[in-house]
């Protein structure tokens, strides 16, 4: 089982993490920020998280994340729930919809299959310093499709 999984803390990052199934790890799925002064958005869509013994994301000082349409399965901690860092979670309808005025559409929720709780992460300042970005024009895959279609085109040898 691997912890180091993803480490993102350079200065003026922005990152997409999309369509990877990131499975049988211990934690930093990924790790964000963590150095004062720095700015580092992060939008992680459409992931598969399968089998995680430890924690998934993990948002630090000087990140701005937006987590939607993520599949998290058997992850004893979908999120850390570290509040140094800004982060919008999406597990409500309500929390979809707030998205709009930030995007000009509506976030895709993430799904927890017998995984731990998330609290509520709504922090609107990563929307906005996402808006700035290429995220308000991504269309995010239904979430009940990620875990399919993850596991047909991510891994050793399959190249899109």
């Amino acid at each position: 089982m691997h912890y180091w999984v993803w480490l993102f803390a350079g200065s003026a990052d922005t990152i997409t993490a999309m369509q990877n199934h990131i499975y049988s790890t211990a934690g930093r799925g990924p790790h964000i920020g963590g150095i004062s002064g720095y700015d580092q958005k992060l939008h992680i869509v459409n992931n598969y998280y399968d089998t995680i013994g430890g924690h998934a994301i993990d948002s630090d000082t000087s990140s701005h994340i937006l987590a939607e349409g993520n599949y998290f399965k058997s992850v004893t901690t979908p999120d850390t729930g570290n509040t140094n860092g800004q982060e919008y979670f999406v597990q409500t309808v309500p929390d979809a919809a707030a998205c709009t005025s930030y995007l000009g559409r509506v976030c895709e929720w993430n799904r927890l299959e017998s995984s731990g709780a998330v609290s509520a992460r709504l922090d609107s300042g990563a929307l906005t310093s996402l808006a700035q970005t290429v995220v308000k024009n991504l269309k995010p895959m239904g979430v009940a499709d990620v875990p399919a279609y993850v596991l047909a085109n991510a891994g050793v040898g399959k190249v899109n």
